[in-house]
Protein backbone atom coordinates (compact mmCIF):
# COMPACT_ATOMS: atom_id res chain seq x y z
CA UNK A 1 0.00 0.00 0.00
CA UNK A 2 1.28 3.40 -0.86
CA UNK A 3 0.14 6.85 0.17
CA UNK A 4 -0.90 9.53 -2.30
CA UNK A 5 -3.42 11.99 -2.64
CA UNK A 6 -7.03 13.30 -4.82
CA UNK A 7 -5.97 16.39 -6.46
CA UNK A 8 -9.09 17.77 -4.73
CA UNK A 9 -7.05 17.96 -1.85
CA UNK A 10 -5.05 21.05 -3.28
CA UNK A 11 -7.11 22.43 -5.75
CA UNK A 12 -6.73 25.55 -4.42
CA UNK A 13 -3.15 25.75 -5.29
CA UNK A 14 -4.50 26.15 -9.07
CA UNK A 15 -1.66 23.45 -10.31
CA UNK A 16 -1.23 21.72 -13.67
CA UNK A 17 -1.58 17.83 -13.84
CA UNK A 18 2.34 18.07 -14.23
CA UNK A 19 2.83 20.65 -11.48
CA UNK A 20 0.74 18.64 -9.22
CA UNK A 21 2.96 15.77 -9.97
CA UNK A 22 5.87 17.48 -9.26
CA UNK A 23 4.02 18.80 -5.60
CA UNK A 24 3.26 15.21 -4.64
CA UNK A 25 6.52 14.17 -5.38
CA UNK A 26 7.86 17.07 -3.10
CA UNK A 27 5.98 16.63 -0.02
CA UNK A 28 6.97 12.74 -0.11
CA UNK A 29 3.45 11.38 -1.33
CA UNK A 30 3.48 7.95 -3.64
CA UNK A 31 0.84 8.91 -5.99
CA UNK A 32 -1.99 10.44 -7.46
CA UNK A 33 -6.24 10.19 -8.01
CA UNK A 34 -6.23 13.01 -11.06
CA UNK A 35 -10.26 14.64 -11.05
CA UNK A 36 -11.81 14.43 -14.63
CA UNK A 37 -10.19 12.84 -17.58
CA UNK A 38 -11.64 15.97 -19.44
CA UNK A 39 -9.74 18.02 -16.95
CA UNK A 40 -6.72 16.74 -17.77
CA UNK A 41 -7.75 16.89 -21.73
CA UNK A 42 -10.72 18.68 -22.80
CA UNK A 43 -10.03 17.07 -26.17
CA UNK A 44 -8.82 13.81 -25.08
CA UNK A 45 -5.31 14.37 -26.73
CA UNK A 46 -3.74 11.29 -25.96
CA UNK A 47 -0.68 12.85 -27.07
CA UNK A 48 -0.91 15.31 -23.73
CA UNK A 49 -2.28 12.54 -21.72
CA UNK A 50 0.47 10.06 -22.25
CA UNK A 51 2.92 12.53 -21.26
CA UNK A 52 1.08 12.92 -17.99
CA UNK A 53 1.36 9.54 -17.23
CA UNK A 54 5.29 9.00 -18.45
CA UNK A 55 5.74 12.30 -15.76
CA UNK A 56 4.05 10.17 -13.01
CA UNK A 57 5.91 7.02 -14.31
CA UNK A 58 9.45 8.59 -14.14
CA UNK A 59 8.78 9.79 -10.58
CA UNK A 60 7.76 6.62 -10.01
CA UNK A 61 4.41 7.03 -8.50
CA UNK A 62 1.05 5.81 -9.26
CA UNK A 63 -2.14 7.63 -11.09
CA UNK A 64 -5.39 6.93 -11.42
CA UNK A 65 -7.67 9.16 -13.69
CA UNK A 66 -11.72 9.95 -13.53
CA UNK A 67 -14.76 9.26 -16.39
CA UNK A 68 -17.73 11.03 -16.09
CA UNK A 69 -20.83 9.87 -14.33
CA UNK A 70 -22.49 6.73 -14.85
CA UNK A 71 -25.96 8.15 -13.32
CA UNK A 72 -28.08 8.53 -16.54
CA UNK A 73 -30.13 11.36 -14.80
CA UNK A 74 -27.18 13.71 -14.20
CA UNK A 75 -26.82 13.52 -18.35
CA UNK A 76 -26.55 16.25 -20.32
CA UNK A 77 -27.52 15.88 -23.65
CA UNK A 78 -29.15 12.42 -24.97
CA UNK A 79 -28.02 9.06 -22.97
CA UNK A 80 -26.62 7.85 -26.45
CA UNK A 81 -24.01 10.44 -26.82
CA UNK A 82 -23.14 10.15 -23.19
CA UNK A 83 -22.32 6.74 -23.60
CA UNK A 84 -20.16 7.86 -26.46
CA UNK A 85 -18.18 9.85 -24.41
CA UNK A 86 -17.93 7.11 -22.13
CA UNK A 87 -16.63 4.70 -24.46
CA UNK A 88 -13.90 7.52 -25.77
CA UNK A 89 -12.72 8.23 -22.16
CA UNK A 90 -12.03 4.50 -21.55
CA UNK A 91 -10.44 4.37 -24.74
CA UNK A 92 -8.52 6.98 -23.93
CA UNK A 93 -7.33 6.27 -20.60
CA UNK A 94 -6.83 2.68 -21.67
CA UNK A 95 -3.94 3.46 -24.12
CA UNK A 96 -2.17 5.57 -21.23
CA UNK A 97 -2.71 2.57 -19.36
CA UNK A 98 -4.87 3.61 -16.66
CA UNK A 99 -8.00 1.15 -16.19
CA UNK A 100 -9.12 1.44 -12.58
CA UNK A 101 -10.94 4.49 -13.24
CA UNK A 102 -13.16 6.75 -10.87
CA UNK A 103 -16.75 7.38 -11.11
CA UNK A 104 -19.72 8.64 -8.84
CA UNK A 105 -23.11 8.44 -9.74
CA UNK A 106 -24.20 11.71 -7.78
CA UNK A 107 -23.18 14.10 -5.34
CA UNK A 108 -25.63 13.73 -2.48
CA UNK A 109 -28.65 15.83 -2.91
CA UNK A 110 -30.13 13.38 -5.68
CA UNK A 111 -30.90 10.35 -3.50
CA UNK A 112 -33.46 13.20 -1.18
CA UNK A 113 -34.36 15.96 -3.66
CA UNK A 114 -34.85 14.21 -7.07
CA UNK A 115 -38.29 13.24 -8.56
CA UNK A 116 -36.76 9.85 -9.80
CA UNK A 117 -36.41 7.29 -6.67
CA UNK A 118 -32.93 6.54 -6.03
CA UNK A 119 -33.54 3.08 -6.42
CA UNK A 120 -34.50 3.43 -9.89
CA UNK A 121 -30.88 5.88 -10.38
CA UNK A 122 -29.06 2.60 -9.33
CA UNK A 123 -30.95 0.28 -11.42
CA UNK A 124 -30.53 2.61 -14.67
CA UNK A 125 -26.68 3.26 -13.60
CA UNK A 126 -25.80 -0.05 -13.74
CA UNK A 127 -27.72 -0.66 -16.82
CA UNK A 128 -25.74 2.14 -18.12
CA UNK A 129 -22.57 0.76 -17.16
CA UNK A 130 -23.63 -2.82 -18.75
CA UNK A 131 -23.93 -0.91 -21.96
CA UNK A 132 -19.83 -0.10 -21.23
CA UNK A 133 -18.97 -3.75 -20.59
CA UNK A 134 -17.75 -4.39 -24.23
CA UNK A 135 -15.32 -1.88 -24.17
CA UNK A 136 -14.79 -2.10 -20.82
CA UNK A 137 -13.57 -5.62 -20.86
CA UNK A 138 -11.65 -5.00 -24.48
CA UNK A 139 -9.37 -2.69 -22.83
CA UNK A 140 -9.81 -4.78 -19.07
CA UNK A 141 -10.69 -1.83 -17.17
CA UNK A 142 -13.18 -1.16 -14.83
CA UNK A 143 -15.44 1.63 -13.27
CA UNK A 144 -14.99 1.90 -9.20
CA UNK A 145 -18.06 4.54 -7.97
CA UNK A 146 -17.26 6.61 -5.43
CA UNK A 147 -18.90 6.42 -2.17
CA UNK A 148 -19.90 10.04 -2.87
CA UNK A 149 -22.41 10.71 -0.35
CA UNK A 150 -25.25 9.79 -2.73
CA UNK A 151 -24.44 6.01 -2.40
CA UNK A 152 -24.07 3.42 0.22
CA UNK A 153 -21.39 0.06 0.63
CA UNK A 154 -24.48 -1.98 0.56
CA UNK A 155 -25.60 -0.31 -2.97
CA UNK A 156 -22.54 -0.48 -4.57
CA UNK A 157 -21.46 -4.09 -3.61
CA UNK A 158 -24.77 -5.26 -4.87
CA UNK A 159 -24.45 -3.24 -8.30
CA UNK A 160 -20.78 -4.55 -8.64
CA UNK A 161 -22.11 -8.00 -8.45
CA UNK A 162 -25.29 -7.29 -10.87
CA UNK A 163 -23.11 -5.29 -13.76
CA UNK A 164 -20.04 -7.76 -13.07
CA UNK A 165 -17.39 -7.20 -10.34
CA UNK A 166 -14.50 -7.39 -13.24
CA UNK A 167 -16.02 -4.16 -14.96
CA UNK A 168 -17.41 -2.22 -11.37
CA UNK A 169 -15.95 -1.72 -8.10
CA UNK A 170 -15.79 0.97 -5.63
CA UNK A 171 -13.74 3.75 -4.82
CA UNK A 172 -14.18 4.00 -0.83
CA UNK A 173 -14.24 7.40 0.45
CA UNK A 174 -13.56 5.90 4.12
CA UNK A 175 -15.77 8.68 6.19
CA UNK A 176 -18.52 9.36 3.27
CA UNK A 177 -20.13 6.29 4.91
CA UNK A 178 -21.10 8.47 7.69
CA UNK A 179 -23.03 9.89 5.42
CA UNK A 180 -25.75 6.81 5.91
CA UNK A 181 -24.63 6.38 9.17
CA UNK A 182 -22.30 3.44 8.30
CA UNK A 183 -20.09 2.79 10.49
CA UNK A 184 -16.97 2.71 8.89
CA UNK A 185 -15.54 -0.81 9.68
CA UNK A 186 -18.58 -2.69 8.77
CA UNK A 187 -18.85 -0.04 5.74
CA UNK A 188 -15.26 -1.25 4.81
CA UNK A 189 -16.07 -4.86 5.41
CA UNK A 190 -18.60 -4.99 2.95
CA UNK A 191 -17.02 -2.60 0.46
CA UNK A 192 -13.39 -4.12 0.59
CA UNK A 193 -13.87 -6.90 -2.04
CA UNK A 194 -14.87 -4.58 -4.68
CA UNK A 195 -12.56 -1.55 -3.97
CA UNK A 196 -9.49 -1.11 -6.01
CA UNK A 197 -9.38 3.07 -5.51
CA UNK A 198 -9.84 5.16 -2.51
CA UNK A 199 -10.73 8.50 -1.36
CA UNK A 200 -9.27 8.40 2.38
CA UNK A 201 -9.69 10.98 4.62
CA UNK A 202 -10.82 10.94 8.79
CA UNK A 203 -13.89 12.76 10.41
CA UNK A 204 -15.63 13.32 13.30
CA UNK A 205 -19.45 13.55 14.38
CA UNK A 206 -21.18 15.36 16.49
CA UNK A 207 -24.78 15.68 17.51
CA UNK A 208 -27.56 18.34 16.14
CA UNK A 209 -31.01 18.38 16.85
CA UNK A 210 -31.75 16.37 13.82
CA UNK A 211 -29.24 13.69 13.76
CA UNK A 212 -25.44 14.59 13.36
CA UNK A 213 -23.12 16.94 12.17
CA UNK A 214 -19.32 15.88 10.44
CA UNK A 215 -16.53 17.49 9.77
CA UNK A 216 -13.60 15.98 8.03
CA UNK A 217 -9.91 16.02 10.12
CA UNK A 218 -6.70 14.72 8.89
CA UNK A 219 -6.42 10.70 9.54
CA UNK A 220 -5.50 9.79 12.84
CA UNK A 221 -7.31 13.29 14.37
CA UNK A 222 -10.66 11.69 14.01
CA UNK A 223 -12.97 8.79 15.25
CA UNK A 224 -11.96 6.25 12.29
CA UNK A 225 -10.48 2.85 13.52
CA UNK A 226 -7.61 2.62 10.83
CA UNK A 227 -5.68 -0.51 13.21
CA UNK A 228 -9.00 -1.87 12.01
CA UNK A 229 -9.41 -0.29 7.97
CA UNK A 230 -6.37 -1.02 6.28
CA UNK A 231 -5.70 -4.49 7.18
CA UNK A 232 -9.27 -5.41 5.81
CA UNK A 233 -8.52 -3.12 2.76
CA UNK A 234 -5.40 -5.26 2.24
CA UNK A 235 -6.38 -8.75 2.86
CA UNK A 236 -8.34 -7.73 -0.58
CA UNK A 237 -6.08 -5.83 -2.53
CA UNK A 238 -2.48 -5.64 -0.72
CA UNK A 239 -1.33 -2.95 -3.36
CA UNK A 240 -4.29 -0.52 -2.81
CA UNK A 241 -3.70 3.16 -3.61
CA UNK A 242 -4.19 5.25 0.11
CA UNK A 243 -4.76 8.16 -1.92
CA UNK A 244 -5.75 11.63 0.85
CA UNK A 245 -8.70 13.58 -0.35
CA UNK A 246 -9.02 16.13 2.91
CA UNK A 247 -10.89 19.47 2.75
CA UNK A 248 -13.22 21.26 5.55
CA UNK A 249 -16.62 21.74 5.57
CA UNK A 250 -19.67 20.57 7.87
CA UNK A 251 -22.16 17.86 6.26
CA UNK A 252 -25.68 17.61 8.05
CA UNK A 253 -27.24 13.94 8.38
CA UNK A 254 -31.11 13.98 9.55
CA UNK A 255 -31.08 10.41 11.09
CA UNK A 256 -33.60 11.17 13.58
CA UNK A 257 -35.67 12.05 10.32
CA UNK A 258 -38.11 9.12 9.59
CA UNK A 259 -37.96 10.00 5.84
CA UNK A 260 -34.42 10.29 5.79
CA UNK A 261 -34.45 6.68 8.06
CA UNK A 262 -36.92 5.64 4.78
CA UNK A 263 -34.33 5.95 2.27
CA UNK A 264 -31.62 3.94 4.06
CA UNK A 265 -33.62 0.30 4.41
CA UNK A 266 -30.13 -1.30 4.51
CA UNK A 267 -29.36 0.30 8.09
CA UNK A 268 -29.90 -1.78 10.82
CA UNK A 269 -30.85 -0.83 14.32
CA UNK A 270 -27.00 -2.18 15.36
CA UNK A 271 -25.50 -0.33 13.00
CA UNK A 272 -26.77 2.83 13.84
CA UNK A 273 -26.05 2.37 17.28
CA UNK A 274 -22.34 2.18 16.52
CA UNK A 275 -22.42 5.35 14.95
CA UNK A 276 -24.48 6.90 17.60
CA UNK A 277 -21.78 5.61 19.83
CA UNK A 278 -19.15 7.77 17.32
CA UNK A 279 -21.12 10.54 17.95
CA UNK A 280 -20.83 10.31 21.77
CA UNK A 281 -17.41 9.75 21.58
CA UNK A 282 -16.53 12.90 19.53
CA UNK A 283 -18.89 14.73 21.37
CA UNK A 284 -17.34 14.26 24.82
CA UNK A 285 -14.09 15.10 23.17
CA UNK A 286 -15.16 18.35 21.87
CA UNK A 287 -16.50 19.43 25.68
CA UNK A 288 -13.69 18.48 27.30
CA UNK A 289 -11.11 20.11 24.95
CA UNK A 290 -9.54 17.49 23.15
CA UNK A 291 -11.19 18.57 20.01
CA UNK A 292 -11.12 22.50 18.70
CA UNK A 293 -14.86 23.84 18.69
CA UNK A 294 -16.25 22.27 14.89
CA UNK A 295 -17.86 25.81 13.79
CA UNK A 296 -14.80 27.77 15.38
CA UNK A 297 -12.52 25.70 13.37
CA UNK A 298 -14.15 25.76 10.57
CA UNK A 299 -13.72 29.82 10.12
CA UNK A 300 -10.01 28.86 9.20
CA UNK A 301 -9.81 28.86 5.68
CA UNK A 302 -8.11 25.11 4.72
CA UNK A 303 -5.91 26.94 2.39
CA UNK A 304 -4.37 28.14 5.66
CA UNK A 305 -3.78 24.79 6.81
CA UNK A 306 -3.77 22.64 3.42
CA UNK A 307 -0.15 21.28 3.79
CA UNK A 308 -0.30 20.95 7.58
CA UNK A 309 -3.17 18.25 7.63
CA UNK A 310 -1.70 16.80 4.49
CA UNK A 311 1.63 16.07 6.58
CA UNK A 312 -0.80 15.17 9.11
CA UNK A 313 -2.35 12.10 7.73
CA UNK A 314 0.40 11.08 5.21
CA UNK A 315 2.85 10.87 8.66
CA UNK A 316 -0.43 9.35 10.22
CA UNK A 317 -1.12 6.73 7.71
CA UNK A 318 2.40 6.05 6.77
CA UNK A 319 3.21 5.31 10.42
CA UNK A 320 0.07 3.11 10.92
CA UNK A 321 0.86 1.00 7.50
CA UNK A 322 4.60 0.41 8.70
CA UNK A 323 3.18 -0.49 11.87
CA UNK A 324 1.12 -3.04 10.64
CA UNK A 325 3.07 -4.67 8.13
CA UNK A 326 1.40 -2.99 4.95
CA UNK A 327 4.17 -0.82 3.41
CA UNK A 328 6.21 -3.60 1.87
Amino acid sequence: MRIGLDTYTIHCLNLDPFQMLDYLKKHDLEGVQFGGLRWLSNTLDTGKLREIRSHADNLGVYSHVSVSTCNPYLVNGSLDDHIENLTMEIESAASCNWHELHSSLGGGNERYEHPIPWTQHLADSAELIKRLGPVLRHHKSRINLETHGDTTTFELARLSEDVGADIAGICLDTANVLCHAEDPVLAVRRAAPYTHLTHTKDAIIFFIDSGYRRQTVPAGKGELDWEAILPILAEYSPDLPISIEDHKMLFDFHVFDSDWLSLHPDLTREELARVMQIAWKCQKRILNGDLPDPEAYEKTPYADEMEDRLHTGRDYLKTMLHRLGLDE
